[in-house]
């Protein structure tokens, strides 16, 4: 009993020290002096120097001017996708340098080719192409942008180059003057898009035209090369198929002049022979005029392929070029 007066005597005192205020507002006297004003006084620094805060990073309370809409695409750079090529922006163009040895894949004409597949109209010039309005082909373009590029092969002693250049651009009708990062930009894409459908399409031609693997002896057909050329393709790599023609073209009447290993490439000078000949070749005489011809060989994995021009660089077709291939691979895989 005296346990239970004591608790119940706890519990009374405790009851009457709540209240509702207290019980709703926890109870801390911060709550009862919250507006008072508080008041400090000076540190005493004891002799230091207090810095106060620096304002050189602190935001512009006043109002700032909208500023020009910016392009914020990262620029599309040339890209070196042949092999041994050097591709940079100087500016103005965009290029991409390459060795001369691969002129026959990555040369204008085959530019041509790819433009009017894609029905884009354009002007020639010799070595260099103007195109006409044209769509940018970008998905994060509008469809009324539009450029008019200038696209160019350059030749050196060792090297070729394609060049693209953008001259004018427009959109909505609007003429513009492109800035140096639309010029990198639009010129750097298209001339990638250019070298990588050329690369496509020299390794379907390599696929169409490559003859099985053999190290017995050397096959070969009549095919059709990148360029659309009819040319002889062999069985044999290069260094075979270049020492094989150095026997085989002289036996038709093709003297050699001069030749460039390293680019596949011989000057020839031919005077016809009897027709006999050409019957113990297995073929009739071509109709050819004696003068100089040139001879280009391509390597194509451990296959090759040889095309003769003319001396306007022409390459033999019809009759021409079917007799001449068939009695050199005659020649070449007895």
């Amino acid at each position: 009993m005296k346990k239970l007066a004591i608790a119940i005597t706890v519990l009374a005192t405790l009851t009457a020290c709540s209240s509702p205020e207290s019980r709703r507002l926890a109870n801390d006297s911060y709550a009862k002096h919250a507006a008072d004003t508080t008041e400090f006084t000076t540190l005493d620094t004891a002799g230091l120097t207090i810095i106060g805060a620096d304002n050189t990073y602190q935001l512009p309370t006043k109002d700032i001017k909208k500023g020009e809409a910016l392009d914020i695409r990262p620029p599309s750079a040339p890209m070196a996708i042949i092999t041994n090529s050097i591709a940079q922006f100087d500016g103005e163009r965009a290029s991409i340098v390459y060795p001369s040895t691969r002129q026959d894949v990555y040369n204008i004409q085959q530019v041509q080719r790819l433009l009017t597949e894609k029905n884009i109209a354009f002007t020639a010039n010799g070595n260099q192409i103007q195109t006409e309005w044209t769509n940018t082909e970008r998905n994060d373009d509008g469809a009324n942008t539009q450029i008019r590029y200038i696209i160019e092969e350059v030749h050196a002693r060792d090297a070729n180059a394609l060049v693209v250049a953008v001259t004018d651009m427009k959109r909505d009708d609007i003429v513009t003057i492109p800035s140096t990062k639309a010029k990198e930009l639009y010129a750097s894409d298209l001339l990638n898009r250019l070298v990588g459908e050329l690369n496509t399409a020299y390794r379907t031609q390599q696929q169409e035209t490559a003859l099985p693997e053999t190290t017995g002896p050397i096959q070969g057909a009549i095919v059709n090369d990148a360029n659309g050329h009819l040319a002889l393709g062999l069985s044999s790599n290069f260094n075979q198929s270049w020492a094989k023609l150095a026997d085989a073209l002289p036996q038709l009447g093709f003297e050699i002049k001069e030749e460039t290993v390293g680019r596949g490439y011989r000057l020839l000078k031919y005077k016809a022979i009897d027709a006999t000949e050409w019957a113990r070749f297995g073929t009739n005489q071509p109709e050819l005029e004696n003068g100089e011809y040139s001879m280009q060989l391509s390597a194509y994995g451990n296959q090759s392929a040889v095309v003769i021009s003319n001396e306007d660089k022409e390459a033999l077709s019809g009759e021409q070029a079917q007799a001449v291939y068939q009695a050199l691979l005659n020649l070449m895989t007895k």
